[in-house]
């Protein structure tokens, strides 16, 4: 445990800050989730020092010494960041001490496993501790600050869940009942924000244990409309049942997750891949799976178009969080696959929602493990996005018609695409046939 953060102040790249403190003569400090991610021994890449002066000049020399990249967070508070792309350390952060010390600066940050900070230098030993972070850390515990923790920055309150969630932590009894007084403060909070913080709560494990703390604090009111949470069927005893039916299908969709390595024994890592593939930044297929499972875009219309504008979500996202919310046609189509193009098409209509849905087909029981599993090798086996899977080919087209290469082809492969989508036809002697009524009986077949 202590290991850890001896490791990290014995690194080049800390050595180096501790080195330019000392020539300008200020106070240097490793600080926050640093602190707190080495004592628990967790991967520690990101740093973050707190300066007592020189913020600028220290970020930029040490930059230059580490061949790194430098840029400003904010100028005028005087916060900067490194970018390494090589060695130990991706980023480290430098930002002026807030407050006349160091003590003062911690009992203003968000939560008291937060506000732990340990010297550069001197002969100090201990790690800095002014509201009781190292005993809550100690026993799990998220605790806020002090009283107006919220109201300093309202994501804090999303953020505590998202502690809760990634940790494996409880939340302190009074900083709960602050949150739950102060839910509404959500509002305010820009939609990019809320996003990078529901989507780390919803990539964690236990997603019924904070979907239910999320609707009962009242979080939850601030990211969904209102409509999805206080419909006719969620007033009381009645609407909590509703809420938790919900929530039990996100929690089934873990449970699934948990199975793969029986019923997929020989596929499983790699189909957890394509579910932990990012569709944007922060968010992946498997998190949007539980997110879908607890929503439902059909019975609420909007609850969609809400989201992606609450939340800034990307069109990619949309379009998969679209696919997975329509879900209750799709898993009843998968039996009826017996063939390969069959899959193709299922995969290239949806991509990249594909997998998603096939875990979904299996947490709603809509199509047996076999046949997911059929489709689940199909996927990493033999799919390719780009394939094409038409019947007859641009060559045998124009053979066919008896025309040039050009857009008379491309229209023609189109028509036939789609005739071949809504299983007008199914083999190459009806894609002639299709084709050649279609187009050959025309004046001017495809002009």
């Amino acid at each position: 445990m202590v290991t850890a953060l001896k490791d990290i102040l014995r690194s080049e790249g800390v050595q180096t800050i501790t080195r330019l403190a000392q020539e300008l003569s200020i106070d240097a400090y490793l600080v926050g989730g640093s602190v707190r991610d080495a004592l628990l021994g967790r991967e520690v890449k990101d740093l973050d020092f707190a300066l007592s002066s020189a913020c600028g000049e220290v970020a930029r020399r040490f930059a230059g010494e580490m061949g790194a990249a430098f840029f400003w967070l904010d100028e005028p508070r005087q916060q900067a960041r490194v970018v390494n792309n090589s060695g130990t350390m991706a980023t480290c952060d430098f930002a002026l001490l807030r407050g006349s010390s160091i003590e003062k600066d911690l009992l203003l940050r968000d939560f008291t496993i937060n506000a732990l900070a340990r010297p550069l230098s001197g002969n100090a030993e201990d790690i800095i501790d002014a509201t009781g972070g190292l005993r809550d850390l100690q026993r799990g515990i998220i605790r806020a600050c002090k009283d107006d923790t919220f109201i300093d920055d309202p994501l804090r309150l999303l953020r505590a869940i998202r502690f809760a969630a990634t940790l494996g932590y409880e939340i302190d009894g009074e900083t709960l009942q602050t949150i739950t007084d102060q839910s509404n403060l959500l509002e305010r909070v820009a939609g990019e924000r809320l996003r990078d913080e529901l989507f780390q709560v919803l990539a964690a494990p236990r997603i019924h244990t904070w979907l239910a703390m999320l609707f009962d604090s009242g979080l939850l009111h601030g990211l969904l409309p209102l409509a999805l949470l206080n419909d006719p069927l969620s007033a009381g005893v009645a609407g909590r049942g509703r809420i938790d039916e919900r929530i039990g299908k996100a929690r089934r969709v873990e449970e699934v997750v948990a199975d793969l390595s029986r019923l997929f024994p020989e596929e499983q890592e790699r189909f957890m891949g394509q579910l932990n593939r990012e569709v944007e930044a922060g968010v992946t297929v498997l998190s949007l799976v539980k997110l879908a499972a607890f929503i439902d875009g059909n019975a609420f219309p909007g609850t969609l178009d809400y989201l992606a504008a609450r939340l800034r979500l990307s069109n990619m996202t949309q379009r998969v969080l679209k696919f997975l919310t329509e879900r209750s046609e799709l898993p009843a189509a998968i039996p009826a696959f017996g063939n390969r193009r069959a899959m193709f098409r299922f995969f290239r209509d949806n991509e990249p929602a594909g997998p998603g849905i096939v875990l979904f087909a299996l947490a709603e029981e809509k199509a047996s493990p076999a046949i997911c599993r059929s489709l689940a090798s199909y996927f990493l086996n033999e799919y390719e996005a780009g394939a094409a899977d038409l019947l007859l080919s641009g060559g045998e087209v124009m053979h066919l018609l008896e025309i040039p290469p050009g857009k008379p082809v491309g229209a023609a492969l189109e028509l036939l695409r789609e005739a071949e989508s809504r299983g007008i036809v199914t083999t190459r002697a009806e894609a002639e046939a299709y084709l050649s009524k279609n187009l050959l009986t025309k004046e001017e077949p495809i002009g």
